[in-house]
């Protein structure tokens, strides 16, 4: 059973699957481990791409805390903080639904009209202080995301390809079975060349 507004799957029955306890996280299947570092681990507290951050201040993105709504002159003031202090310039934001849905409130409160730009693709974002505003529905809550997309590159050893065996085969017999498996590879990893030119908000009050 699946509980969307509170964020929780239950299980049924006289027992649970081998290894599951309360509490446990869930993840797209064969996914742990294997995905690429994404925006959580560049806003994380851990060491990034095998860096040490106590050692390395360029490594540190902005982090910055709203602890209730949004507005522009507090998105602005970020935005500014990051441009002026890493020479960068953000060009994108990403937040939650939650979050998309308070800057529709605020514009409305202030008897605004709601600003939109038109991007690369021919698609139309929320405008915020210049900058495109696109919701996603992995974003966290309460968060907000301040980019310079020009920042980030997928560093790749080769692109997709087929594994061969000792014999320079690429199907291979499952035994006993007629079934072929084979396996698809590549090894590759987003790399944010300038960490210090990120900046997050967190604890944004959605609505």
């Amino acid at each position: 059973s699946v509980d969307r507004d509170m964020r929780s799957v239950t299980f049924f029955g006289n027992s649970l699957p081998e290894g599951l306890e309360e509490g446990c996280g869930m993840y797209l299947q064969h996914s742990f481990g294997n995905e690429i570092s994404g925006l959580g681990a560049l806003f994380g507290t851990g060491d990034l791409y095998g860096v040490k951050r106590s050692e390395n201040g360029w490594m540190k993105p902005f982090i910055f805390k709203s602890g209730g709504g949004i507005t522009e002159n507090l998105i602005q003031t970020a935005i500014d903080t990051i441009e002026e202090k890493s020479g960068s310039k953000v060009n994108m934001i990403i937040c939650s639904n939650g979050v998309k849905r308070a800057i529709h409130d605020f514009y409305a409160k202030n008897r605004t009209f709601l600003p939109h730009m038109e991007v690369e693709g021919g698609f139309t974002a929320l405008n915020m202080c210049g900058v495109p505003v696109v919701a996603d529905r992995f974003c966290p809550e309460g968060t907000m995301y301040l980019l310079n997309t020009d920042d980030f590159k997928l560093h790749q050893l080769c692109d997709w390809q087929w594994l061969e065996g000792e014999d320079g085969k690429i199907l291979k017999q499952v035994p006993g079975k007629p079934v072929y498996t084979a396996t698809l590879v590549k090894y590759a990893e987003l790399v944010c060349e300038r960490p210090n030119a990120q900046g997050v908000f967190m604890e944004i009050e959605e609505l």
